[in-house]
């Protein structure tokens, strides 16, 4: 099942970024808009992308023109209908993604893959209104989705090996490093990263530090760069919240957006992240973002939603953290590691320890991770596993 013709819907910032990706790696790549305005206004996103890539030095001016030769826009949805595959990137709501769908499934050929760069929404529930939900898989990009090399495939029970080994290479080809996930609440990334925001906005709520201290604790205890509130104002407030919204519906209250994340997303403005971080507050606020991850991660193992290696490639290649969920475990040690969990149900009593993590510990062994050595390069991982 060979995949040379690419189609996206959307194109804001996250499809144009898609687009391009797609469309540097060869693919004919059709791009469709609403209206005329919408879609010059992406494909002016993409044309200024590829122009600062050449004065970066990142592109060559033929390699940006050889880019350009690939895309072709269009108001008609109709056009896509010769694609081997479709890649919806349109706003997060389930019944405008099922109505898409069900559009796309009239209109494309029998062999058309489709696939939605949803975070958080039922891969399951949108290939449930098509005749063909066995072509349907969840395509998740990170952003910036021109340099971030992760992508999640998205597996239903349904999904076809064939659709997904298709969806493997086409990854690989547009320079993408590969993690497959179940289709469930987050997938094997945001189901524990967006808990990891949200618990960071209820330690602000319940008055354990303010923005700034909290985020750089968060940033010493995963040695990163950006901390949970600096984050959420690159990536954008609604996104997180409207995955707390989709948690919620189907995990349980735990998920829940905190009050503050509510609150602020109705302000419609950033966190304000100025001000003197406090050096006198102890550890807790770490060890309790820790402890939501360390959860979480055993819990998404204990599903089957993902191995203990793509959870870890997640958060080294996608989220950047320099060691992922398992590997921070095993260094702090699993007895300890189920301690801070524990902490978290304490605080959280609708959220449980996973049973998994509960036999590791007395077990009294590591988690057995297949060695993952992940280098940076200009924006470029190079992963070797043994």
């Amino acid at each position: 099942m060979d995949i040379k013709k690419v189609g996206v819907v959307g194109c804001g910032l996250m499809g144009a970024g898609i687009v391009q990706t797609v469309a540097q790696a060869g693919y004919t790549t059709i791009v469709r808009e609403l209206d005329k305005d919408l879609l010059e206004k992406g494909l002016g996103r993409i044309s200024a992308f590829l122009d600062k890539g050449v004065e970066k030095g990142k592109l060559t001016p033929s390699k940006r023109d050889a880019t350009w030769e690939c895309i072709n826009g269009t108001t008609e949805l109709s056009d896509l209908a010769d694609c081997d595959l479709v890649i919806e990137v349109i706003f997060e709501d389930l019944n405008a993604k099922q109505e898409l769908f069900r559009e796309l499934d009239r209109i494309c050929r029998e062999g058309t893959i489709f696939a939605s760069n949803t975070s958080s929404l039922s891969i399951t529930e949108m290939a449930s209104v098509t005749g063909r939900p066995e072509k349907v898989a969840g395509l998740h990009y990170f952003f910036p989705s021109v340099i971030n090399q992760l992508l999640e495939i998205v597996t239903t029970e349904q999904t076809e090996p064939e659709v997904v080994e298709s969806l493997l290479v086409f990854a690989r080809t547009t320079g993408k490093i590969p993690i497959i996930a179940m289709d469930a609440p987050g997938f094997a990334v945001n189901r524990y990263f967006v808990p990891w925001l949200n618990e960071a906005v209820r330690m602000l709520d319940e008055g354990w530090a303010d923005i700034p201290t909290i985020d750089k604790i968060a940033c010493d205890r995963f040695n990163i760069g950006m901390g949970p509130f600096a984050l959420m104002n690159a990536t954008g407030i609604p996104i997180a919240y409207h995955c707390t919204v989709s948690f919620k519906e189907t995990k349980g209250e735990f998920y829940g957006a905190a009050t503050g994340l509510t609150a602020q997303l109705e302000a419609g403005k950033p966190w304000d992240l100025e001000g003197e971080v406090d050096d006198t507050t102890n550890g807790e606020i770490g060890e309790r973002l820790m402890g939501v991850v360390f959860g979480i991660a055993a819990q998404l193992v204990e599903e089957g939603v993902a191995s203990i290696e793509d959870i870890e490639r997640g958060a080294l290649i996608g989220l950047r953290w320099p060691r992922g969920p398992f590997g921070m475990m095993n260094n702090l040690g699993v007895d300890r590691a189920l301690e801070l969990v524990g902490q978290v149900v304490d605080f959280n009593p609708s959220f449980s320890v996973p049973s998994l993590l509960q036999q590791q510990a007395t077990s009294g062994q590591p988690w057995t991770i297949k060695d993952l050595k992940v280098e940076m390069k200009d924006n470029i991982a190079t992963i070797t596993m043994s």
